[in-house]
């Protein structure tokens, strides 16, 4: 060994001795924390998605001419410490050639997990129901979501936040509102692939107290094959104060196939 060799192993030593025992070493030696532990699994989870389109139909003709048709699609992405959802929902109904049913609801959203079981959701909601007096409303939402329990049967997602509303009726009026917003997202799986969920909306009109709204669905999917499920669903849409001449109440119950991929 040379002399300059001889006289840098004891720094060489010593400086290794020194990083090993400084404060950013140990604190890397550590066992990460539980909550550390659950976000390095979200992040290096592997990217999932999940693409699932609803079709039913039916339709009479000889004593009765009627035409039904309900058209769904939902998107699903979960990818790091993101989430985003996609939903479009179309019901539209004929009797004897005049349009008895056109209801349009759709929703685009993304959430940012800032804990394990808390995230921020941001997102814009529209639906529009001429027979409810609604020619469209566009709803745009700002808030925190709770997922309450995430398990492989049972899943409960709480969420709360705001939203600013912009209604357009059929009568040519038109209003724009501030409203709060409260969720309960609700799934229990029963087999493989067959699931039940129910969803609890409420939705208050900030600035008029008795102006708010309840949207409720339940739903039920049991797969027939691998990709094909049957799927029966329940909508209770309440308005406590609805336009002029129509009633508080819509229910929506539709029937049919599930394609999922």
């Amino acid at each position: 060994m040379s002399g300059w060799s001889r006289s840098l192993a004891p720094v060489a030593l010593a400086l290794l001795a020194l990083l090993l025992g400084s404060p950013a070493a140990l604190e890397a030696q550590r066992p990460p924390t539980e909550r550390a532990r659950a976000s390095m699994r979200r992040v290096s989870a592997p990217r999932k998605q999940t693409i699932a389109a609803d079709l039913g139909y039916v339709s009479t003709t000889g004593n009765t001419d009627v035409m039904t048709v309900n058209v769904g699609q939902r998107f699903n992405l979960v990818t790091g410490h993101w989430r985003f959802e996609e939903f479009v929902q179309v019901v539209y109904g004929e009797s004897e050639g005049t349009v008895n049913s056109n209801f349009i609801r759709a929703a685009v959203g993304g959430e940012y997990a800032v804990r394990s079981s808390l995230g921020v959701a941001a997102g814009l909601l529209f639906d529009q129901n001429r027979f409810s007096g609604v020619l469209r409303r566009s709803e745009q939402y700002l808030g925190l979501v709770w997922r309450v329990v995430e398990g492989e049967r049972d899943t409960l997602r709480l969420d709360a936040g705001g939203s600013f509303t912009q209604q357009r009726n059929v009568d040519g009026t038109a209003r724009s509102f501030p409203a709060a917003r409260t969720a309960l997202w609700y799934k229990r799986g029963l087999a493989p692939k067959a699931f039940v969920m129910q969803t609890v909306e409420l939705v208050p009109n900030i600035e008029t107290s008795e102006d708010y709204r309840v949207n409720a669905v339940a739903s039920l999917v049991s797969p027939v094959m691998k990709s094909l499920a049957l799927r029966v669903e329940y909508q209770v849409r309440y308005d406590n104060l609805p336009e002029p001449t129509f009633r508080a109440t819509d229910r929506i119950f539709t029937t049919g196939i599930q394609v999922s991929f």
